[in-house]
């Protein structure tokens, strides 16, 4: 359960993470096995793998960068199913 802590900001029982994507900033994000998914602007769930990405531990939180590398092969066929919206 959230609660605020003594800085008065939301603290939870989940460490925070991010993708820092391009074009949206600052995306919450939640990992699954070797999928990132991040929750963009529009409500649509981004997807991207772990090859893909830089982490980096920052105060606030786990950040995935995007690199320039592509997925893995055979990543096409990634059935791993996203979190709930309500996750993010």
């Amino acid at each position: 359960m959230a609660r605020l802590n003594s800085c008065n900001v939301m603290a939870d029982s989940k460490p925070r993470t991010y993708l820092i994507h391009p074009a949206h900033g600052e995306l919450p994000a939640r990992r699954v096995l070797d999928c990132v998914f991040a929750l963009s602007p529009t409500g649509t769930i981004l997807h991207h793998h772990i090859e893909e990405l830089r982490s980096e531990d920052a105060p606030a939180g786990l950040r995935y960068h995007l690199l320039q590398t592509p997925p893995a092969t055979g990543r096409e066929r990634c059935r791993i199913i996203p979190p709930r919206t309500r996750e993010f």
